[in-house]
């Protein structure tokens, strides 16, 4: 079973992109609901993103970012759970988990965007 489950692994972390289509389109194939379907494929994805990002900002710049990362992780699900308590007294977790998860697909699909420009450029640049 680890014969292709490596590989697989490493094919979605390198492209979560791909793995989002995947999801999307299989769930849409399968649900038929295009709203289900995307937050399929953003609940699945969203984890393959922030390892991306961690994968690259060590690629790029040369040391582990992972505490970094969690710190920043944990800030966002502070501030996202004190702004939804604040703005509706009743305060529920599953709520405020869906709404980070969601807020962390969002930027880290931008951080992902942006490392993997900046590292082409880089790269690019450098070899001139």
């Amino acid at each position: 079973m680890g014969d292709w489950l490596a590989p697989m692994l490493a094919t979605f972390v390198t492209l979560p992109l791909l793995l989002f289509l995947l999801i999307y389109l299989g769930a849409r194939l399968f649900g038929g609901r295009k709203r289900a379907a995307f937050y399929a494929a953003v609940n699945v994805a969203t984890a393959f993103f922030i390892a991306a990002v961690y994968f690259l900002l060590a690629v790029l710049f040369g040391k582990s970012y992972l505490v970094h990362l969690l710190l920043f992780l944990l800030g966002l699900h502070t501030a996202i759970a004190l702004g939804y308590w604040r703005k509706k007294i009743d305060f529920r977790p599953a709520a405020v988990f869906r709404l980070f998860w969601r807020a962390s697909f969002l930027i880290f699909a931008f951080l992902y965007a942006g490392l993997l420009v900046y590292g082409m450029v880089a790269r690019v640049a450098a070899n001139l």
